[in-house]
C-alpha cells in the first residue's frame, strides 16, 4: 500500500470518528433535553401534590375546625365557673377576629392573637370579682360576627365587650386606646366614656376617647356594648407594646377597673 493511500484512509477514519463524535454529542444533548424536561414534569406534579396536600386539605381541615368551635361557643357548651345565680353580674366578652381572619397583621404582631391574650386575662380578673364571663372564643377559631352578637342577646349580657386593634397608614405616629358604642345606646355611651374617664384618671394607658360607632356588633346588640381599640399597630412603640404579656396584662386590669366602676355606677 502505497503511502498516499495511508493517508487517504487515515483522513476517512479522522472523518467517519469526527462524525461518530457529533452523533454521539447530538443523541446526548437530546437525550438531557429529554430527561430534563421529564425531571420538570416530574417535579410539576410533585408541587402541585403538596400544594393539594398542605394548604387545601389543611384550609379544609382549619374551615370545618372552625365550624365546630363556633357552633360549640354559640349553642353554651363552654364551661362556666360561676352560674348566672351566683354572678353578680354577666359579661360577653368577644376576642375579635380568629382562625382564618387575623386581623390586622404588621410584622410579627397578629390583631387576633393580642385580643385573645387581654380576653383570656380579663376573664380571670373578672370571675375575681364574681362577674359570670362568656367568651366569644377561648382558642383560634374562626366564629361569625352574628354568632357572637346572637351570644351577647341570647345570654342577655349586662355588657358586651368586643376587643380589636386598630390601625392607620396615613400617619403612623398615631397612637391610643379607643372605645366605640352603638350610636343610639345611652348604656353603651356610658360604658364607653366610663373605660376611657379611667385610664386617663389612672394615666397607665393613653387613651382617646369614646364615640358612637356603625360596626355590625354594635348595631346589632341588643344589650349594652362596647368595642375596644386597645391600640395602633400602626405605630411602632405601641405595637412592641400590645405584643408585650406585661403591657396585655396593664390593658386587661385597666379594662376590668372600668368595667366594675362602670356596673358599680361609681
Amino acid at each position: 500500500m502505497t503511502d498516499r493511500k495511508k493517508r487517504i484512509r487515515r483522513k476517512r477514519r479522522k472523518k467517519e470518528i469526527k462524525k461518530i463524535k457529533r452523533m454521539v454529542i447530538a443523541y446526548s444533548v437530546r437525550a438531557l433535553a429529554v430527561m430534563g424536561l421529564a425531571l420538570m414534569v416530574i417535579l410539576m406534579i410533585c408541587g402541585c401534590l403538596y400544594i393539594y396536600e398542605h394548604v387545601f386539605q389543611k384550609r379544609n381541615v382549619q374551615e370545618a375546625n372552625a365550624y365546630y368551635g363556633a357552633l360549640a361557643h354559640v349553642e353554651g357548651k363552654d364551661k362556666e365557673t360561676l352560674s348566672r345565680a351566683e354572678a353578680r353580674y354577666t359579661l360577653v366578652l368577644d376576642a375579635g377576629h380568629g382562625g382564618n381572619d387575623g386581623g390586622t397583621e404588621e410584622g410579627s404582631a397578629v390583631e387576633k392573637e393580642i385580643n385573645l391574650a387581654v380576653a383570656l386575662k380579663m376573664k380571670e380578673l373578672l370571675e375575681g370579682e364574681d362577674i359570670r364571663v362568656i367568651l366569644t372564643r377561648d382558642t383560634d377559631i374562626y366564629v361569625g360576627l352574628d354568632e357572637r352578637v346572637q351570644l351577647a342577646n341570647k345570654e342577655n349580657a349586662d355588657l358586651f365587650v368586643s376587643l380589636h386593634c386598630n390601625y392607620y397608614d396615613k400617619d403612623s405616629s398615631v397612637c391610643g386606646l379607643e372605645c366605640y358604642y352603638p350610636k343610639d345606646s345611652e348604656r353603651g355611651k356610658y360604658y364607653g366614656e366610663k373605660l376611657i374617664r379611667e385610664m386617663a384618671e389612672r394615666k397607665n394607658i393613653t387613651p382617646r376617647n369614646a364615640k358612637p360607632g356603625n360596626y355590625h356588633i354594635l348595631r346589632n346588640a341588643q344589650v349594652p356594648a362596647v368595642l375596644v381599640e386597645m391600640g395602633y399597630l400602626s405605630n411602632y412603640g405601641e405595637r412592641k407594646e400590645l405584643m408585650s404579656g406585661e403591657y396585655q396584662e396593664k390593658l386587661a386590669i385597666e379594662l376590668v377597673n372600668g368595667i366594675l366602676k362602670g356596673f358599680q355606677g361609681t
